[in-house]
């Protein structure tokens, strides 16, 4: 299993450049009372956060800020962890990995929950979203083990472009609303469509990058086999 320093990370999206220079701004500035175990609590206190601020909305709406606050908290302490401790150069690459990883499957639960618990949006459509990003979220895993490749970002998008765009959601419903509509003794709302169809993308994209991506590996493999039977000649 790759540690994280065994990996070279990928990340092509329109805002990494942007990110990167906000995260070394950051990590330079945070006390040293400040760790990256410390930071990665932080995030999972920030999905809680936005669990909490999205359920509450069942009382007011206002609490919607709430949620979107738990999303800038989840980043930040999802995104300087690793980076805090690549500059202290106290990495642990194992164990950040693994710790990574799976604190990951714990915020996406929470966030996932909070939007299902909120009343703009079905837990149908929330299951569907989060399924369709754990399989992107696998995806990314599998070709890091295969290819020693780290792809933080699929579709020049990743973690950050996604909590940007629940907030924007956010922002239109705390404007706009969300009215409900009835459809065969369904209530929808704008937003219920608006996560279950970029759920529903999320999983045809994972598709299509498996029946695009599993042939090159298996010409890749069948040319070196043929490499090194040529070698034994």
């Amino acid at each position: 299993m790759p540690g994280d320093q065994d990996l070279t990370r990928v990340i092509d999206s329109p805002l990494a450049w942007a990110e990167r220079r906000l995260i070394g701004v950051l990590v330079r500035r945070l006390p040293a009372a400040v760790t990256p175990d410390v930071l990665t609590a932080a995030g999972v206190l920030g999905a809680l956060v936005t669990f909490v601020g999205y359920a509450a909305c069942a009382y007011a709406d206002a609490f919607i800020w709430i949620a979107s606050l738990g999303l800038v908290l989840h980043w930040f302490g999802d995104s300087l962890d690793g980076s805090l401790a690549r500059h202290r150069r106290i990495e642990r690459p194992r164990y950040g990995f693994y710790l990574d990883q799976n604190i990951d499957v714990l915020g996406n639960l929470l966030i996932a929950g909070g939007l299902a618990a909120s009343p703009y949006i079905r837990w149908e459509s929330a299951a569907v979203c989060l399924i369709g990003y754990h399989m992107l979220s696998i995806y990314a895993l599998v070709r890091a083990v295969v290819e020693r490749e780290f792809h933080l970002t699929v579709l020049n998008s990743g973690p950050t472009e996604v909590r940007l765009l629940i907030i924007l959601m956010n922002v239109f419903i705390a404007v706009f609303g969300a009215p409900q509509w009835e459809v065969a003794g369904l209530i929808f709302t704008w937003a219920d469509v608006l996560v279950s169809a970029f759920g529903i993308g999320m999983v045809v994209t994972f598709v299509l990058l498996l029946v695009r991506h599993a042939p090159r590996l298996r010409a890749a493999d069948d040319a070196e086999r043929a490499h090194r039977n040529l070698r034994r000649l």
